[in-house]
């Protein structure tokens, strides 16, 4: 570690052990069950690389092709930004994206009826049959990966899962905040100090 450089402060609940310390069992901690955010971020790597291989390989769409058209169903007609936003995505990709959905047939647009400079996009029929077929091949997909698992188990691992995600948006918000805080209303305390008059 460099010098001056601090660890980030952990809280331990009473009776769990305390976090390593470099030197101390730091490594062996971090290839152990115990550092439980990178296996999270292991097992996330890995089925987002065999889902990217099977949505090219199936269905000939990159992953946020594959987002767009298995989200719409739920949010469409939506705007190119709401729809960035859902797929994870910046709003030009998700704009490039969609016109080479639009230029396949998956994919219409149109204007709003509320606002005319808006313009929103939906599912054509042939992309809502193909929303249907690979959201089967994502079922199928997900109990592939917990074959072998009783239903007690799936749902206790969902519940965890479920809670684990509650905590780490919060934690997330928190930082947010503090971030924002730091900041101040317009950013003063980010920019370099003019010189004294």
């Amino acid at each position: 570690m460099p010098p001056n450089q601090s660890l980030p402060m952990t809280t331990v609940r009473a009776g769990s052990e305390p976090p390593p310390t470099p030197g101390a069992g730091w490594s062996e901690a971090l290839e152990t069950r115990k550092f439980f955010i990178s296996r999270v971020s292991r097992l996330n790597a890995v089925l987002k690389r065999r889902a990217a291989i099977y949505a090219k390989q199936t269905f000939d769409f990159s992953m946020v092709e594959w987002r767009i058209i298995t989200l719409l169903p739920t949010i469409q007609p939506v705007s190119i930004k709401e729809l960035a936003a859902a797929a994870l995505t910046d709003g030009p990709h998700a704009s490039r994206t969609v016109a080479e959905l639009e230029a396949r047939g998956y994919i219409s647009r149109q204007r709003s009826e509320l606002d005319s400079r808006a313009i929103l996009v939906s599912l054509t029929a042939k992309g809502e049959a193909m929303s249907r077929e690979m959201c089967q091949a994502s079922l199928a997909r997900n109990e592939q990966l917990l074959d072998g698992r009783t239903e007690r188990q799936i749902d206790a691992l969902n519940a965890e899962m479920d809670l684990l995600i509650e905590r780490a948006e919060s934690l997330l918000e928190a930082d947010l905040i503090r971030l924002r805080s730091a900041s101040g209303p317009s950013g003063a305390k980010d920019r370099p100090a003019g010189p004294r008059k």
